[in-house]
C-alpha cells in the first residue's frame, strides 16, 4: 500500500511537506506509511490521501487491513475503530444510511 500511495503522490507531483499542509499530518508520518513502516495507518489519514490522490479508498483500506480484525491490532479495543471497521463492510447503500443516521443524530444533538 505504501508503494501506490507514494507512486499516486509522486504521479501528482507533490512532496511530502506538501502533502503535510494539505492534510494536516507530519511528513515524517506520511513518509513511514510510504515506506511501509506503519502498517495501518489512521483509517482517517486513509480517506483524506485518497481524496487528494484520487485512489479508492475502500482499496487502500482493505490493503491496511481495516476491513479484516487482525489478531493483535493494537487498535482493537478502540470503539472507533471498531465502528470504521463495521463502516466498511457494510455496501454503500448501507453506509449510505448510516450516514443519514449519524447526521440526523448529530443534527438532534444541536437542538
Amino acid at each position: 500500500m505504501g508503494r501506490v500511495l507514494r507512486r499516486a503522490r509522486e504521479h501528482r507531483g507533490l512532496a511530502l511537506r506538501e502533502v503535510e499542509r494539505r492534510i494536516g499530518r507530519s511528513s515524517a508520518y506520511l513518509s513511514q506509511v510510504e515506506r511501509g513502516l506503519i502498517r495501518h495507518p489512521d483509517p482517517v489519514v486513509l480517506l483524506e490521501l485518497a481524496e487528494l490522490y484520487k485512489l479508492d479508498f475502500m482499496k487502500l483500506a482493505t490493503w491496511a487491513g481495516w476491513t479484516s480484525e487482525p489478531e493483535g491490532h493494537p487498535d482493537r479495543g478502540n470503539s472507533a475503530t471498531l465502528l470504521v471497521r463495521r463502516v466498511l463492510e457494510l455496501d454503500d447503500s448501507q453506509r449510505t444510511e448510516i450516514l443519514r443516521y449519524i447526521e440526523n443524530l448529530i443534527r438532534d444533538r444541536r437542538t
